[in-house]
């Protein structure tokens, strides 16, 4: 049943991260599409066709870092097909144009045809110039093959050892060689007249074309996680409170950004650096949804609870206080039920460490710090989440324990309360700038 019920939230997550990925970048990407192409109907064609690709991929969204880069990646390799499909459009029509009238084919025959060369296109576009000629010369024209050994200047065995290679690449395309064998020799002809007119594609334009792509792709993503593009952020020092469309209250503690995507069929959270407290909304009905945390190791599905939610470098910590919550890693492993009182770090692949939690560890969310005999290398990374300048310890000190309760809107007073607990002292790095950052040393006893 765990399994079952594991799974289920896996896909409901996949379809979420799906959907967040859609509203955050398809205007993004149709607008890419328009400013390479003339008409916006086939701009609009080709980004939906991106995303029908990576809905089909889905289970890779969890590990895809930069969204923008692999749409951009997917939509260049769309855009170079159109291109090729509008050029051989062109050759096919100006061999048509090139025989008589009564023997061109009809409208569906024209049609059928023109999907079969594309077929073809496909199969031969890098394939080196004297394969591809050999094969359309022999298998469209009908052409013997000593003839286009000699149109080459390569032995017969050279020949056939193209002709092969050609036919091993297109041995996919049985109904393409079906359709051509209903044509008449006029129209292989054609046939093979519009596609020798097609350029051998060439891998290296486009590896360096996605090269670009993905640093154009990366600085996209890169404003799509900045200040300017987040959808809620708070300052360095501050923390505020923010009531959600749902009546759920969110609090962003120092310098958080955090974008939102709420629906009639999801509520996400995307918490881009910093932390979060989430208090759901109180609800009589079991079935309403509850708001959901996605951080870069993995998902905390909310059940209706109160519970923080921190980034770290490479892990997430969750800590829950009221109820339980669920993690979901994005890589790999099993969920995770947390109940209240309990705190866990998670990376991408599963649980990292897991213990208890004080219900005073939520005290920030009132602008309090309580300190319970924590070391004082870790009191000064608490208070440095507030601070402008950078506040060290000494070696010598870092050990050092400290209990009490400290203003984190006040983090001077913090700090001179610090003083009056313990015998240190500050130094300044820099005596000519007040926000330079500061030294935590002892104090000397003769003082």
């Amino acid at each position: 049943m765990h399994r079952e019920a594991s799974g289920t939230l896996q896909r409901h997550v996949l379809d979420i991260e799906f959907a967040h990925c859609y509203g955050q970048h398809a205007d993004w990407l149709a607008a890419w599409f328009q400013r390479r192409l003339a008409c916006n109907g086939a701009a609009s064609e080709l980004a939906q066709e991106v995303f029908l690709r990576l809905y089909e991929q889905r289970q890779q969204l969890p590990a895809i870092r930069e969204p923008r880069a692999w749409l951009t990646a997917v939509a260049h390799g769309l855009l170079v097909n159109h291109y090729r499909r509008v050029d051989l459009e062109k050759a096919y029509l100006a061999a048509l144009s090139s025989f008589p009238s009564d023997n061109t084919p009809g409208p569906e025959q024209k049609a059928v045809l023109f999907e079969t060369l594309l077929e073809l296109d496909q199969c031969l576009r890098d394939l080196p110039r004297k394969v591809r000629y050999a094969f359309l010369q022999a298998q469209l024209e009908g052409k013997k093959q000593q003839e286009i050994a000699g149109d080459l200047g390569v032995s017969l065995s050279m020949v056939k050892k193209y002709i092969a290679q050609a036919q091993k690449r297109c041995s996919g395309v049985e109904q393409a060689a079906l359709n051509f064998s209903n044509l008449d020799a006029r129209q292989r002809l054609m046939s093979s007249r519009a596609l020798a007119t097609m350029p051998r594609f060439s891998r290296r334009a486009v590896l360096k074309s996605l090269a670009v792509l993905f640093g154009s792709g990366g600085l996209f993503y890169g404003y799509h996680r900045s200040d300017y593009s987040a959808d809620w952020t708070s300052a360095k020092g501050e923390i505020q409170t923010q009531i959600l469309p749902d009546g759920s209250e969110l609090t962003l503690d120092s310098d958080t950004a955090v974008d939102l995507t709420f629906t009639a069929t999801q509520k996400l959270i995307v918490l881009r650096r910093g932390r979060v407290m989430i208090n759901t909304a109180s609800t009589s009905r079991t079935n309403d949804l509850k708001p959901m945390v996605r951080t870069r190791e993995g998902f905390v599905q909310a059940m209706g609870t109160v519970f923080s939610v921190e980034q770290g470098a490479q892990s997430t910590l969750v800590e829950v206080f009221e109820d339980s919550v669920q993690w979901l890693p994005l890589a790999s492993g099993d969920t995770h039920l947390l109940k209240a009182g309990e705190q866990a770090e998670f990376g991408r692949y599963g649980l990292i460490s897991h213990q208890t939690v004080s219900g005073e560890k939520s005290a920030w969310v009132r602008g309090l710090y309580v300190a319970s005999s924590v070391t004082l290398k870790e009191w000064a990374a608490e208070m440095n989440r507030y601070r402008t300048a950078t506040l060290y310890c000494d070696k010598a000190v870092e050990s050092w324990l400290v209990s009490g309760t400290f203003p984190l809107n006040q983090p001077e007073v913090a700090l001179m309360a610090l003083q009056d607990a313990l015998p240190v002292q500050l130094i300044q790095h820099n005596t000519l700038a007040a926000s330079g950052p500061v030294l935590l040393v002892a104090r000397d006893q003769a003082e």
